[in-house]
């Protein structure tokens, strides 16, 4: 089964219990989305330029259902979480591929297969039962990178 993990990246350094408290907003988000398990990353990631514990902090790990539905529901979430928290970035990462969204990101079918392509599943899944996605704001595209 894929597993992402989402890493919030705040537009100014912040002390490890703010960055800890924008993690479990995040969580509390995402646990709305019916099909998908949320917790936080039990072990630091190794790249990426960032010393170990400081990926981990605000760091979700996300697992379940990956259908069309429930990504494009992650993807609205963490938009619309980026914008709401004025952060400067959420990082979506499965294995080396990340995807990278902010306040700004426009939420339409062409994120939704990046983030398919991401997760190695197919866009077109259709879920057994709909989620409540929050509103997204802007009109700006994710940042798709890795290998």
């Amino acid at each position: 089964m894929p597993e992402l993990s989402l890493l919030i990246e705040p537009s100014a350094p912040l002390p490890a219990e703010r960055v800890d408290a924008l993690a479990t907003g995040l969580a509390e988000d995402l646990r709305t989305v019916r099909g998908l398990q949320v917790g936080y990353a039990q072990s630091p990631a190794t790249s990426h330029g960032k010393s170990p514990q400081a990926w981990e902090l605000g760091m979700l790990a996300v697992g379940g259902l990956f259908s069309a539905t429930t990504m494009q529901a992650i993807a609205r979430i963490a938009v619309a979480y980026a914008d709401r928290v004025r952060a400067r970035s959420i990082r979506l990462r499965s294995g080396d591929n990340e995807l990278v969204v902010t306040g700004s990101t426009r939420v339409d079918p062409q994120l939704v297969e990046q983030l398919a392509r991401l997760l190695g599943v197919p866009a077109t899944t259709e879920p057994s039962a709909g989620a409540a996605l929050p509103a997204a704001h802007g009109n700006g595209g994710g940042a798709p990178t890795g290998s």
